[in-house]
């Protein structure tokens, strides 16, 4: 027969388990919430500086170079001023895993205030090392005042960081992919409570996330992209591991030049000179196109339904010139996430590559991104949760199965999901 004693314990354990879920859910929505109003920020002010003051005014085709400088100016301040923000996605994940925190003592406004002014400006880069950033000191400062055990605040932080990537990549399975990518490194099965607290944080963010930017009219995302045929081929089986390696090499291109690049901006050691060099860079290159400016999550939408009326030689610059000013951007202090421009350089490349193909090619521009961006983001099952509602559903199994092969802890990835 039970105890009374043991009745109580489980009943208490339930009782927390009940209280830590809500706190979870609660959590995820106002992670949706701090991302959709940041993002509407950043889009207000661009809509002003990028179209609306052009079109009330006659400025000549050099207004990007004229932007470009001016918004060096504020980035140069702000590296002098406050500090070297937005860190990257990569050291503030890394800090949650140190810490089981990201600090917002002295860090949270100069993070908002600095990746505000880098996405208005038009750098090249995408706003999800940023949002990681402001998300995960926000939650942290509401983790610190509620009443749960320390292991329990470090379990939410991880979580909120989870929940930031569905909402910012609209891929609800993102923060389980996370918890499977970091179990399969570790050598270990998360927990099931663990996986099912990703999905319910990931979830109520992206909600809140959606709903937000409904009700505020924000513009279509990267997610409503058209890729031109997107029929099927049986010999495309033929072409899909010579489009691998095609998706491999193009990533590290993209890469590369990040190392080369910073390499040789790492001799400037005045900041503001560093961030006049980022803007002059964004100015030449947005007079050039304006499909060089910003992360490509919006352009791409735009690039895709409209690909047929642009010819190979300027997609080819736009593919292979975009990468240069990406890397500009994160060596000279216009810091940023890359997660977004490879996608869109990816998708621009792999049209390229599928051009002389007489037929249908979304498949192959499909596994060409695909190959790509796990090389760049080196997680193959986040790297498919992100993609699994950018492409056609049917993709799906090719998407992972790439992800994987390109990746070379694969089997291991495989392994674990199996056991899970």
């Amino acid at each position: 027969m039970i105890s009374t004693d043991f009745k109580k314990g489980l009943t208490s354990v339930k009782k927390v388990t009940l209280i830590f879920s809500v706190y979870t859910f609660i959590l995820g929505i106002l992670v949706g919430v701090i991302a959709a109003l940041f993002l509407a920020m950043v889009h207000f002010a661009t809509t002003f500086l990028w179209d609306y003051l052009p079109n009330q005014f006659d400025f000549s085709s050099y207004y990007p170079l004229l932007i470009g400088l001016i918004g060096s100016f504020f980035v140069g301040m702000v590296q002098l001023k406050l500090g070297d923000y937005p860190r990257s996605m990569h050291d503030n994940v890394a800090e949650a895993k140190k810490t089981g925190r990201m600090e917002y003592r002295k860090v949270l406004l100069p993070t908002i205030l600095s990746a505000w002014i880098i996405l208005t400006f038009g750098a090249s880069v995408g706003p999800e090392a940023a949002l990681i950033g402001i998300v995960g000191g926000a939650t942290t400062w509401i983790i610190d005042h509620l009443k749960l055990s320390m292991a329990h605040k470090e379990e939410l932080v991880s979580l909120s960081v989870g929940a930031i990537i569905s909402s910012i990549f609209h891929a609800p399975f993102s923060g389980l992919a996370e918890e499977i990518d970091e179990s399969s490194q570790a050598k270990k099965i998360p927990k099931n409570s663990k996986l099912v607290l990703s999905l319910l944080i990931s979830f109520s963010a992206l909600g809140s996330f959606l709903w937000l930017k409904s009700f505020l009219k924000m513009p279509a995302s990267i997610f409503a992209i058209r890729l031109p045929d997107m029929g099927w081929s049986w010999w495309f089986i033929l072409l899909f591991i010579p489009t691998i390696i095609l998706g491999w090499l193009f990533s590290v291109y993209f890469q590369q030049l990040q190392v080369y690049i910073a390499k040789a901006a790492s001799v400037i050691k005045n900041k503001m000179v560093a961030a006049i060099i980022g803007g002059l860079s964004i100015g030449l290159f947005g007079i050039i196109s304006s499909f060089m400016l910003f992360s490509g999550e919006h352009q791409l939408i735009e690039l895709t339904t409209t690909v047929q009326n642009y010819s190979i030689p300027f997609l080819l610059i736009i593919a292979l010139l975009k990468p240069v000013l990406v890397a500009i951007c994160l060596a000279t202090g216009w810091n940023g996430g890359a997660i977004f421009p490879a996608i869109f350089t990816s998708t621009v490349m792999g049209y390229i590559a599928t051009y002389w193909i007489d037929g249908a090619t979304g498949f192959l521009i499909t596994v060409f991104v695909t190959a790509c961006c796990t090389k760049i983001v080196g997680k193959p099952v986040l790297t498919a949760s992100i993609l699994l509602f950018i492409f056609p559903l049917q993709f799906f199994p090719f998407i992972l199965l790439t992800a994987f092969i390109v990746n070379k802890n694969w089997w291991v990835s495989i392994r674990k999901i199996i056991r899970a």
